[in-house]
């Protein structure tokens, strides 16, 4: 055997077994801690990667937030002044624009107001408009209601003008004092027929705002007319009830601090301006329809 033979003889035995040390252990034990580490930090990593991605393709997906505070400046679709439908029908052809007098006072507001003609109801009435006084406790119900409903505003007594056998109160708020005048007639027919038929009577341009109440009832509201002297202003509110009684409002833009009762006809006229604006709003106006609309 030459000494290659020797040599390969003595490396080809069993390798030594391992020698475990405390130096060993911790070493180990500091390698598992970093792997586990790590990969606990990659998972964290991959989740928050994650909801990132998800929250920007929501964010993508869902409207744009705006503070509760912060106002849509979007185009309002929604009229607020008025709640009443107008009838659908084509409105009238202005033949002119209202132009004030000299006797229309000094500082107050021009109204550009159309101008249109007049059309007389063709259904003939049992009692024509002004020819029968509603009874004072129908009246006074009302007006409780009334006075409810705009608490804002002071609402006098309707006091009766005998010649005309209508009712007038005053409607006064911190900008001066108007009026509210109260008529009736009895009708033949159904409410909505009426209604139909009156619809041009006060002279609109535009067609009048309506509302059909569940319980049979009509009410109507007319545009704004103005009048000389003093640049006089009226509105007509008329309500059909189902019972066959219509009961008309008249608001003014003048009151009893405005007009002289000239005895024996007991009959009012204008005396001297009153306000330059209607005392309630067309929304407010129609709370006082509905009213009578529903009072018993």
């Amino acid at each position: 055997m030459n000494i290659e033979d020797e040599l390969r003889g003595a490396l080809d035995v069993s390798a030594p077994p391992p020698t475990t040390t405390l130096d060993h252990v911790l070493k180990r034990g500091r390698r598992r801690v970093f792997a586990r580490r790590a990969g606990a930090m990659l998972g964290v990593v991959a989740v928050v990667a994650g909801i990132g991605i998800g929250a920007t393709t929501l964010n993508h997906a869902a409207p744009d937030r705006m503070p509760a505070d912060q106002p849509n400046e979007a185009p309002a679709t929604v009229e607020h002044a008025v709640g009443w439908p107008r009838v659908s029908t084509p409105p009238q052809v202005p033949h002119g624009t209202w132009t004030p007098t000299v006797s229309a006072p000094a500082g107050w507001p021009t109204p550009t107001l159309p101008l249109c003609d007049t059309k007389a109801p063709s259904i003939a009435r049992h009692v024509e408009l002004g020819g029968e006084l509603p009874p004072q406790e129908f009246v006074s119900t009302w007006l409780d209601q009334a006075r409810k409903l705009l608490p804002g505003f002071t609402l006098g007594d309707a006091e009766v003008e005998r010649a005309r056998t209508e009712y007038r109160f005053d409607v006064s708020d911190s900008r001066g004092t108007g009026s509210i005048r109260i008529s009736a007639a009895r009708f033949a027919g159904t409410p909505l027929a009426n209604a139909d038929d009156t619809l041009w009577e006060a002279g609109d341009c535009e067609p009048a705002r309506r509302l059909l109440h569940p319980n049979g009832s009509v009410a109507q509201l007319h545009s704004v007319r103005p009048y000389v002297p003093y640049q006089t202003l009226t509105q007509t509110l008329d309500v059909f009830r189902k019972d066959g009684l219509l009961v008309q409002l008249e608001m003014h833009n003048f009151g009893s601090p405005s007009y002289h009762v000239s005895d024996p006809r007991n009959s009012t006229s204008v005396q001297r301006a009153g306000r330059p604006t209607l005392p309630l709003s067309e929304e407010q106006f129609q709370k006082l329809g509905l009213a009578l609309a529903e009072v018993g």
